[in-house]
């Protein structure tokens, strides 16, 4: 696990005669390593990632421990690039109550985002492989420490099993072009079809549409495919029962860690054009009167619209003539009970989609409830949607919320009632 993850290490230490063998054990490794003394790390700055940091908690033997933790964060800030990627440091260290201090300092500045800190930290104890001579056996060692660290040993593996399928999935498309004279020609034509089924827009209808985004898109697709098939083993990380989990640390919390990852899952904020009329788009109406705004949203609440033009119409020019449209509002959620909140809102009848709570959208420091009032159901010109004084795009409906709020909706539109006289 840890030597699929590591590829470049950082050494610092002051004592070169023991860590010899340790650079002579990641070489056997095809591990490439740098070794610094504390004073030559200073002047250093690392932009690209390194996954293991090898360091001694005492840097400076003349100074007391809580000096020498205060010298790591010191170099850690220094050296370290905002970009610098994710990372361990194992410590060379015989007490697991001095360990335990580092990790409290860093967290502090993890609050701060004072630099990238690291996502796992293990301690062993150097003395051992000085006194056998050699540094075998210290991956086991690492592996085993980490056993511990459930959520470092999840990472390792997810991010091994990104690397196998990101290199089966370019290997697997390159090797669809049959010559390297016309390979990136062919490349880009087979892309441009990826791109243009991912939404199902039409080439003639591209312009400025930012068609290398749905590129991007697809290929996702295509290694996420990969990546179940990479992911079929691994270590549980549950215990059995479930139930003995043990509850988060710090409850008041959830919220915004569930908002925030509903985000990622369900919406993209970055990814999107004013310019350009999508379906899935979600804009702000701007003004105070507006044929989609709700009568249940209220003053505090932010208008919205969501264009929900079917695919099949959306990749057909001739099927669609203007933007479809259901109005909505997003009102910052009450997440101690976001239930009772949309009853009151009388918001949980057939008519209405609540699914979405709580989400985290920005320019908003609350976590938020997204709410579709399907009696706002109408169309709008494309030119009124560009306009930025009548609509503001907000973000995107990834295509796993946009089918669920489209079947929701076209269930709700379809609902057939019959009279009949049964006695």
């Amino acid at each position: 696990m840890i030597l699929e993850f590591v590829s470049n290490v950082i050494i610092i230490d002051d004592k070169e005669n023991e860590i010899k063998d340790l650079v002579s054990v990641l070489d056997d490794q095809d591990i490439s390593s740098m070794v610094f003394t504390p004073a030559e790390l200073k002047n250093e700055k690392f932009k690209k990632n390194r996954q293991l940091f090898f360091l001694d908690l005492s840097l400076d033997d003349s100074k007391k421990i809580v000096e020498n933790i205060a010298l790591i964060r010191k170099l850690l800030k220094d050296t370290l690039d905002a970009n610098f990627g994710n990372y361990g440091i194992i410590l060379w260290s015989k007490h697991q109550h001095h360990i335990d201090t580092l990790k409290e300092k860093l967290q502090e500045d993890r609050k701060k985002n004072a630099y990238p800190t690291p996502i796992f930290i293990v301690g062993l104890d150097k003395t051992k492989y000085i006194q056998q001579g050699n540094y075998k056996g210290l991956f086991q060692d690492i592996e085993s420490s980490l056993t511990n660290n459930k959520a470092a040993t999840f990472f390792l593996e997810w991010s091994n099993s990104v690397k196998q399928a990101e290199n089966i999935t370019v290997s697997k498309i390159y090797s669809l072009m049959s010559d390297y004279k016309t390979l990136s020609d062919d490349f880009i034509f087979v892309l441009k079809k990826l791109a243009l089924h991912y939404t199902g827009i039409e080439e003639s209808q591209v312009g400025t549409y930012p068609l290398h985004i749905d590129a991007f898109k697809s290929f996702d697709d295509i290694l996420h495919a990969e990546l179940i098939n990479c992911q079929k083993s691994g270590t549980n990380l549950f215990p059995s029962p479930l139930s003995s989990l043990k509850n988060f640390s710090n409850t008041s919390d959830l919220p915004k860690i569930y908002s925030q990852l509903n985000s990622a899952l369900l919406i993209d904020e970055n990814n999107i054009d004013q310019s350009i009329v999508v379906p899935g788009n979600v804009y702000e109406i701007k003004g105070n009167s507006s044929k989609f705004k709700s009568d249940k949203s209220s003053q505090n609440a932010k208008n919205i619209v969501i264009e929900i033009t079917p695919p099949c119409d959306f990749s057909n020019s001739g099927k669609r003539i203007r933007a479809r449209l259901i109005g909505g509002f997003l009102v910052d959620a009450d997440t101690t009970n976001t239930k009772k909140q949309i009853q009151d809102l009388k918001c949980s009848k057939e008519c209405f989609y609540s699914e979405v709570f709580p989400i985290m959208i920005q320019g908003n420091t609350n976590p938020q409830l997204l709410i579709l009032d399907f009696r706002y159901f109408g169309d709008e010109d494309d030119t009124n949607l560009h306009n930025v004084l009548k609509y503001q795009i907000l973000f995107r409906a990834k295509p796993k919320l946009f089918a669920d709020i489209l079947q929701k909706f076209s269930s709700h539109a379809a609902r057939l009632g019959l009279s009949v006289i049964h006695s």
